[in-house]
């Protein structure tokens, strides 16, 4: 049963019915942003644009996912099932589970929590001989975090500031633990999904 788009309101028509090309929507809060997205993908499935599991919908928190989900199920029904519509995090969760060995991982690795992490840190700044007055945990959490983030891996931390510099000797060998433990945290996800990507083609092209 096609959408019925008389719903939406002009711009928000616009955006639906826009099916080539890149598109980008500049909107405020509750603006229907939500809506404009699910009504799009429910168009592009109607007019067989793509497939179901052609269709990556991402966003940054579990909630908004979960909406997303929901209102795609309304809309399409069952054809929902075969989207990928999660966070940035599930989704680079999802690629890792499949293809971790090509990282020098294995599929059932642990993704770390806060605490985990951070008993980790301390036991790698005592091996270190890092002093945790001068050099406080959180403060080197935050800055390896930051790098990870910025997709920078140990061989590319260049600091030369006390912090940065304790901050490149920490990351190396946080890197090494995990990888032992078989093991990531929360934005290693990123990160090692990037380098999936980046670096195996044939995984990439697949996508």
């Amino acid at each position: 049963m096609p959408i019925d788009i008389d719903t939406l309101n002009g711009p928000q028509r616009e955006a639906v019915v826009t099916t080539e090309g890149p598109l980008l929507v500049l909107a405020g809060a509750g603006s229907g942003k939500t809506r404009v997205l699910t009504y799009r993908i429910a168009n592009i499935l109607d007019q067989d644009l793509a497939a179901p599991w052609e269709i990556l919908a991402i966003t940054f928190t579990n909630k908004a996912a979960a909406e997303m989900r929901e209102r795609l199920a309304q809309l399409v029904g069952t054809r929902s099932r075969g989207m990928w519509v999660s966070t940035f995090h599930s989704m680079c969760v999802r690629m890792l589970r499949a293809d971790a060995e090509r990282l020098g991982f294995t599929k059932n690795f642990t993704i770390y929590d806060t605490d985990d992490l951070k008993r980790l840190y301390k036991d790698i700044m005592a091996e270190l001989n890092i002093d945790p007055k001068r050099f406080p945990v959180n403060q080197l959490m935050n800055r390896i975090s930051q790098a990870k983030n910025d997709l920078v891996t140990p061989g590319n931390f260049d600091a030369h500031d006390p912090v940065g510099k304790v901050a490149e000797r920490v990351y190396e060998r946080l890197q090494e633990r995990l990888r032992a433990a078989n093991a990531f945290d929360f934005d290693d996800l990123l990160l090692y999904g990037y380098l999936l990507l980046k670096n195996h083609a044939d995984v990439r092209e697949a996508y």
